[in-house]
């Protein structure tokens, strides 16, 4: 028989009820796939900023504006497509 031994600060169980916005919202780490209850998420070792992407964006400019790596910034999103409004998380310096 084993022991599973985690890091408790890295993870975090999706309680019913709560939506994918609330836990990314919280926890200022991107949920990818589906929420639902019971679901483990691991939450992001580094500080991520909330961005809202304005008309005009891609991944290459919101890079440049926080001075980050594109290739990272892309997936940590999951290369999901830059529009308007969308939510985008960034490395923080």
């Amino acid at each position: 028989m084993f022991t599973l031994v985690t890091d408790r600060n890295k993870y975090f169980r999706v309680k019913r009820g709560q939506s994918a916005e609330e836990v990314q919202r919280v926890l200022k780490t991107p949920v990818n796939g589906a929420v639902f209850a019971g679901r483990i998420v691991e939450v992001c070792e580094e500080e991520l900023v909330e961005y809202s992407a304005l008309v005009g964006d891609t991944y290459r400019t919101v890079a440049l504006k926080f001075g980050a790596d594109e290739e990272r910034l892309k997936a940590i999103n999951a290369f999901k497509p830059v529009y308007p409004t969308c939510k985008l998380f960034v490395p923080s310096k």
